[in-house]
């Protein structure tokens, strides 16, 4: 694996364990509608982000 892949995956790992930790200070949000605005804007953005992968790597 390249280092960047190898680096990207500890850092991922890194974020949820931080996560993870300092889970119970995190405010929690518990209106439905904001709680759907945010599921959709995620699934927005995951499509935008591998829409542009798959553009950077079939050139």
């Amino acid at each position: 694996m390249p280092k960047a892949t190898v680096f990207g995956i500890i850092i991922g790992i890194g974020v949820l364990i931080i996560l993870k930790v300092f889970q119970d200070s995190i405010p929690r949000n518990s209106d439905p509608l904001s709680n759907t605005l945010i599921i959709i804007g995620f699934v927005v953005f995951a499509i935008f982000y591998g829409l542009s992968h798959l553009r950077k790597n079939s050139k």
